[in-house]
């Protein structure tokens, strides 16, 4: 069934019509292990794209030393991914909820693919056309909101924007605290501190 799937046409479909494209990626009923291997693959790519896009334009200081080797990186991304679709799951839960862990998972693994796209899209056009790039960042970063607040509405089974709004919400202050945990694990304290010092 995967093997048939227009992914490009899906990505179009995800953007039009989210609610439509995350049920049908839930219809798959796609193996949990193979999701997370994918979010894994994904992860990788997406700490490739990251590491380019940092070579071509550098952060700021302090943010150069946030991440001082691609692995570090790496483990933030698939790290953050693994905690964010736990965080999320739970609390949906929490609050009304229904869904299911994998269902939540494969819309989550597909959005993250399409982000990776758009780290693709990001890095041609910086090289290309960099005086549209500032357009192209804040079009991804709309798109995404408005792909993530439905897949999580219909992942869930929230059937409310508004639920998903306040899942969002209570989500990212639990985040807040398991990402301060990730980066003491990884040896980061603070911005460019290690957490040893």
């Amino acid at each position: 069934m995967i093997s048939a799937v227009n992914w490009p046409q899906l990505g179009v479909l995800t953007l039009r019509d989210p609610k439509a494209a995350a049920a049908e990626i839930m219809s798959w009923q796609l193996p949990r292990p193979e999701l997370w291997m994918a979010a894994g693959v994904i992860a990788i790519i997406s700490t490739i794209f990251s590491t380019l896009s940092n070579m071509i334009l550098p952060l700021p200081a302090p943010y150069t030393d946030l991440f001082p080797s691609p692995f570090t990186l790496f483990t933030f991304i698939a790290g953050g991914f693994v905690l964010t679709v736990n965080v999320l799951f739970w609390t949906g839960r929490a609050l009304g909820g229904t869904g299911e862990m994998g269902d939540l998972l494969a819309l989550l693994v597909w959005l993250q693919a399409l982000r990776a796209a758009a780290q693709f899209l990001m890095l041609i056009c910086v090289l290309l056309i960099p005086a549209l790039s500032g357009f192209l960042l804040l079009f991804i970063g709309i798109a995404t909101l408005w792909v993530f607040l439905n897949f999580l509405s219909v992942g869930l089974q929230l059937n409310s924007l508004a639920k998903a709004v306040l899942v969002l919400l209570v989500s990212i202050v639990a985040l807040s605290m398991g990402v301060s945990l990730l980066f003491s694990l990884i040896g980061i304290s603070a911005i460019g501190v290690p957490a040893n010092v």
